[in-house]
């Protein structure tokens, strides 16, 4: 991993460009993040539900992946036909010492019909193809 798991992004409040940087938070100031636009590197306004960190790794083609990406698995130089959301937080993993799933916390994977799953090393297999804000179409329902 290298230091790009510590950007984040969002989507602007005021016009719905895609914005990465650093995550800032206080209750006396809107959702910021600190990244650099058209005028510079300043704090910019975001919507809080678009906030996604950056998993600090690439896909095959160099692209970062995001908290809320979409990706298709080109595992074995085969696309499948499974699309999966990239997310953080709490999930079941298969412990095979204990046997048995336990509650572990990072970087997952979900798709429907299929147990979430830990990401493994996504610029071996992993291609984004969207996110869930601006192609919620991929993913399946």
């Amino acid at each position: 991993m290298d230091n790009n798991r510590y950007l984040f992004r969002g989507k602007r409040t005021d016009n719905g460009k895609w914005v990465v940087g650093s995550y800032c938070y206080s209750p006396d100031f809107p959702i910021t993040i600190f990244g650099e636009d058209e005028l510079g590197r300043h704090g910019i306004e975001v919507d809080h539900a678009t906030i996604g960190q950056c998993t600090g790794m690439s896909d095959i083609s160099g692209e970062d992946v995001f908290e809320g990406d979409i990706i298709e698995s080109h595992l074995g130089g085969q696309v499948l036909a499974l699309n999966m959301l990239v997310n953080y937080g709490t999930h079941q993993a298969y412990c095979p010492a204990d046997k048995c799933y336990m509650d572990s916390v990072g970087f997952y994977v979900s798709a429907q019909g299929y147990p979430d799953m830990p990401i493994g090393p996504l610029e071996d297999y992993a291609k984004v193809i969207g996110n869930i804000f601006d192609n919620p179409e991929l993913i399946s329902n």
